[in-house]
């Protein structure tokens, strides 16, 4: 892991052809913010060295790479499995403030019971979000909405909810 000038992008997973093409795939959750990346660092020997994007194709998580001085298998193969980062003055921009991800690690607290656990993932599906967390040692999941969110504490990392009466005990039963 580098300091904190760089930002973790993803790792480069595998080579790709004979003209020494790099598979970098990113683990970020826009991948489209860097359809215009000019360089990236590759973590060597606990160090950050530069590479200079000469062509790139992003599908999906996978960007299809062609650096510079790299123009052969051989060399690309040597860097299958290094971690890749962009340094953070390059880091794209969240322009979503409200950014669903940033709720991971949240503490959730009912309007009547009180404390019932920590956000550790969210669901993202086509007509609302779900919150996942561990509730009495059992997975519940819950709509992240107006209706059930009463209050986020950006500060203290608090999500104040009123569920409906009988929502946990669904999950409580089994």
């Amino acid at each position: 892991m580098l300091n904190d000038d760089y930002f973790s992008i993803g790792y480069i997973s595998k080579t790709r052809g004979l003209k020494g093409e790099l598979q970098l795939y990113l683990e970020v959750e826009n991948p489209q913010d860097y359809k215009n990346m000019e360089s990236l660092f590759l973590e060597i020997n606990q160090k950050p060295v530069p590479f200079f994007v000469e062509k790139l194709l992003i599908q999906k998580n996978i960007v299809y790479i062609y650096v510079e001085d790299i123009d052969h298998i051989d060399k690309a193969k040597s860097l299958v499995g290094k971690a890749a980062y962009v340094h953070k003055k390059n880091k794209p921009k969240n322009t979503n403030e409200d950014s669903h991800k940033a709720l991971i690690g949240f503490t959730v607290i009912d309007e009547q019971l009180g404390e019932l656990g920590v956000i550790n993932a969210i669901q993202e599906l086509p007509s609302q979000l779900i919150a996942n967390m561990m509730y009495q040692n059992k997975e519940v999941l819950f709509p992240l909405n107006d209706q059930f969110v009463t209050s986020i504490d950006k500060k203290s990392k608090i999500i104040h909810v009123d569920l409906p009466e009988g929502l946990l005990d669904i999950y409580l039963s089994n």
